[in-house]
């Protein structure tokens, strides 16, 4: 057994190279401060330069760890850059990972998965206190994660540090080069307009933008927010020059967006057409392009990927044309339901939306090198409004991965800076499933609930499974729904209040009960919408409501609004 610290005592000590990387040095700095609160030790920080002795914790490639090489037989070149090794070598402790992100990893799933210790929130951990600290004798732990690109996404909840802790890896977090860094993008979506810009080409070369065909036959270039002509050679010869530009500008960018636009003007000219109608699929103009564009720059631009979407008219894979083993293909979810497993949804079997996105997935995966997932975490018409979709968050990544995904960005609200509902329990837990997809989801659930909840956290548990106990076979779960859905009745909104009348009875403290009433807003807006205007007591329960939410943080009710932008239809029973 390896005892780490006693009775508030350690004779270990932490060792890194003379010279380490940033995220080395920050990982001995995190695995001191953390052991220290563990175990009320202090553990101090040497370099290799130092004598080996048997009480050390090695982080990362110095002396000592290749003086321990024979016995340890640790093979850092088959954890890439960000899996982690840690093992104990007689009363020696190994913490092995590339000096980028993998040691730091490495302390942290000590901390995490062996220690006990939870970083909810920004704000919001548990740092158990164990003043005897041991490990068993034979200890050992190799990690290398599924997923090359994990990134909980939501609009202001983006702390470097509540990244890094949950091996999080990517843009969106505050990541500096303590943290090891970040998957860069240069442009991260619908960069035609950019790459394509019309205001500098429609007036002289309307040709270069797309042709739509209107009610009366007739083709007409598309001018402003539209997609260019994909087949037109000037228009990716453009398309190419911009590229490099920007990545000249973005020196340290691993991947650039080429993707369409957000909308549905698809060119229709004749020569799209005939590729697009070859291919069986939109995507057979897009991928023809960005391919073209990927083997432009690879020589150039060896570790750069192009990254594009399969995205509604671009989701299905084309016939022939495979991309390149430089691009990226980020399949999109947005059609799907979000309340049960995709593999398990009655919609899977369908035609359209559901039913042919998992034939599109089992598509791309046979023909990419490397295969992302642009997901979705939230209610974006309605984002104050209890979104069931906890229950599917574990199998999907589970089910992404088997078939070859190897990155997934899960887009929460991304117009709210202070979130209501359940979003810092769902960005937790989907951060710890994209590191780990194996991890117990009833286990991450409750104890996030206990921490953020205190007492309150058992009723606010009930809630949460009377929520989803709406989410029965045949009522689905879509991201653009009404509060005027089965889930949603009234006879969840009364069976409700009583839960929530006992969660605020058993709130701690007053930081608990304004998470508590922040959560109650969620049920109070569902009633809104479900009560008529002129009703008794809605009027003032409305502004009441209003009022609530304005002093909650919350910053808007649907993606792309202010909050003054909706009131009015709440007063007027139009939500």
């Amino acid at each position: 057994m390896l005892t780490l610290a006693k009775n508030r005592r350690t004779a270990y000590r932490i060792i890194i190279a003379k010279n380490p990387s940033p995220s080395v040095f920050h990982a001995a700095e995190e695995l001191k401060r953390f052991l220290g609160e563990i175990s009320g030790a202090d553990f101090p920080i040497a370099f290799d330069t130092e004598p080996r002795k048997d009480e050390e914790i090695i982080i990362g490639k110095n002396d000592h760890f290749d003086a321990l090489l024979p016995e340890s037989g640790i093979d850092l070149s088959s954890l890439g850059t960000e899996g982690v090794w840690l093992k104990a070598v007689g009363q020696t402790l190994i913490l092995a990972g590339s000096d980028v992100r993998g040691a730091l990893y490495a302390v942290y799933q000590l901390l995490d998965e062996h220690l006990g210790c939870r970083w909810f929130t920004a704000e919001d951990s548990f740092i158990p206190t164990r003043p005897t600290l041991t490990l068993p004798d034979g200890f050992e732990d190799r990690f290398v994660p599924p997923l090359e690109f994990r990134d909980p996404y939501m609009y202001g909840y983006n702390d470097g540090a509540f990244y890094s802790r949950n091996r999080c890896n990517a843009e969106s977090g505050q990541l500096g080069p303590a943290e090891g860094g970040k998957v860069t993008y240069a442009r991260f979506v619908h960069s035609m307009q950019e790459l394509v810009p019309p205001n500098e080409y429609f007036a002289e070369h309307p040709e270069y933008f797309a042709l739509r065909i209107d009610e009366n036959g007739n083709g007409v270039r598309q001018n402003g927010y539209a997609q260019p002509c994909l087949t037109n050679p000037e228009v990716l010869a453009i398309a190419k020059k911009n590229v490099r530009r920007i990545l000249a500008s973005r020196p340290n960018a691993d991947i650039i967006s080429v993707s369409q636009n957000d909308n549905f003007t698809f060119c229709q000219c004749e020569k799209c057409r005939a590729v697009d109608e070859e291919e069986g699929s939109h995507a057979g103009t897009l991928l023809r392009f960005v391919n073209a564009i990927a083997e432009d720059i690879e020589k150039d631009y060896p570790n750069v990927a192009v990254d594009t979407l399969a995205y509604q008219y671009t989701r299905k894979p084309p016939k022939i044309t495979k991309p390149r083993k430089n691009v990226i293909v980020r399949l999109c979810s947005i059609e799907c339901c979000f309340g049960h497993p995709l593999e398990s949804c009655s919609l899977s079997g369908t035609e359209g939306g559901q039913g042919s996105f998992t034939a599109d997935l089992e598509g791309w995966s046979a023909i990419s090198n490397r295969l992302h997932i642009w997901d979705y975490t939230a209610n974006f018409a309605h984002a104050i409004q209890p979104f069931p979709d906890f229950k599917v968050l574990k199998p999907n990544i589970q089910y992404f991965i088997r078939h070859g995904v190897t990155g997934i960005f899960e887009e929460g609200e991304n117009s709210v800076r202070e979130h209501g509902e359940l979003n810092p329990l769902r960005q937790y837990v989907l951060a710890k499933l994209l590191w780990n997809p194996e991890l117990d989801f009833d286990r991450l659930v409750n104890e996030f609930l206990t921490a953020y909840f205190g007492m309150a956290a058992p009723a606010v548990r009930e809630w949460y499974d009377l929520l989803h106990a709406g989410v029965t076979d045949d009522v689905h779960v879509h991201i653009y729904d009404s509060p005027n859905q089965p889930y949603l009745s009234d006879a969840f909104l009364d069976a409700s209040e009583p839960i929530f009348d006992e969660a605020e009875r058993l709130a701690d403290d007053e930081k608990i009960l304004a998470r508590v009433k922040k959560l109650r807003l969620s049920i109070r807006y569902v009633r809104l919408a479900h009560t008529p205007k002129d009703a008794e007591g809605r009027a003032e329960e409305a502004e009441r409501f209003i009022e609530d939410v304005r002093a909650s943080g919350i910053g808007s009710y649907r993606e792309g609004t202010v909050l003054a932008d909706v009131e009015p239809r709440i007063r007027n029973a139009e939500i």
